[in-house]
């Protein structure tokens, strides 16, 4: 029964030109602002490698199922402030799989003691649906399913501005800003509507502790569907390492718990989302990210700079 509900939500309403949100919902989104926001390509001023996977309600077959890659990093050999990023994400939705690779750039300036930074991607989506595993009975020629695997492709353009200050940052961004349409085979469509999202967090440090408060807000949307994530984060410092751990309240959908430590610029979290919904503790979803920063000394010009011994004599 729960194999063919799945099937059903997923399948109904997605060909004869059916609207998709294409967008995956991840728990560490505050690690992963450059996958939601052109314009923190490079916020880090590290160079930023992060992966995130997340098994999505859970105990259901053809459950949804997301993998992303990012890397970004600023141009130290060019001047001024510029940078880039690359990331792909891969999505297993019932028969459905949707990938969605894509290349930012990010131009920042100094502005009332903070940093303001405009950003625009340009990204190739993909999507493809593999009729083999649906059982039509008597007509299995019906014309709005394709037979066996149809797939098509296009691309798409998005856009976004953030603020960053030492003590906040907030942005905003636009996805699929041309509502990429793809086709799959003849006579199937999908029509992929712009997508928004806000975020915003800040940094609260505990006087005379170890310990800080990270909160953040998080809001997206296609203006059909709505998702606003609360989150409460907790950071205790030990010597150069950080433990954390804190809780995600989505209004009307779920909550959130999380786990993680980073040390040697190495970060590994796991979160696991409880539906408030009816679905039930056991079909939530689990999210891993694993992150990496690296500096980019190696730019630095001033690096092992020394005086000729032959000029000083």
């Amino acid at each position: 029964m729960k194999k063919w509900l799945l099937i059903v939500v997923l399948v109904i309403g997605v060909f004869a030109n059916a609207d998709a949100q294409f967008d995956a919902h991840f728990t560490h989104y505050w690690e992963m602002q450059s996958f939601y926001n052109p314009a923190a390509a490079g916020s880090t001023k590290k160079m930023n490698i992060y992966a995130s996977y997340s098994n999505q309600l859970t105990g259901f077959e053809n459950n949804p199922k997301s993998m992303l890659l990012n890397v970004d990093t600023p141009i130290p050999f060019v001047k001024g402030d510029h940078n880039l990023g690359v990331g792909v994400i891969n999505d297993e939705i019932g028969l459905f799989t949707n990938q969605h690779l894509y290349l930012n750039y990010a131009f920042g300036l100094k502005l009332f003691n903070g940093r303001m930074v405009a950003g625009a991607q340009l990204g190739l989506v993909n999507s493809s649906f593999d009729n083999s595993k649906i059982i039509l009975g008597g007509d299995s020629n019906d014309p709005a399913f394709p037979s066996g695997k149809a797939d098509g492709n296009t691309f798409d353009i998005g856009a976004g501005l953030l603020y960053q200050h030492k003590h906040f940052h907030v942005g905003i961004s636009g996805l699929h800003l041309n509502a990429p349409l793809i086709l799959l085979g003849e006579r199937n469509e999908i029509q992929i509507d712009p997508f928004f999202n806000f975020m915003a967090g800040g940094n609260i440090p505990i006087k005379n502790t170890l310990i800080s408060v990270q909160p953040s807000l998080q809001v997206m949307t296609d203006f059909v569907s709505w998702r606003t994530d609360i989150t409460a984060r907790g950071t205790y410092k030990y010597e150069e390492k950080n433990f954390f751990g804190g809780i995600t309240y989505s209004p009307s959908t779920s909550v959130t718990v999380f786990l993680g430590a980073e040390m040697l610029n190495i970060t590994l979290s796991y979160g696991y989302e409880i539906f408030t919904s009816g679905i039930g503790m056991k079909n939530g979803n689990h999210d891993i990210f694993l992150g990496y920063k690296m500096n980019l000394d190696m730019f630095n010009k001033e690096k092992n700079k020394h005086n000729s011994i032959r000029i000083l004599q």
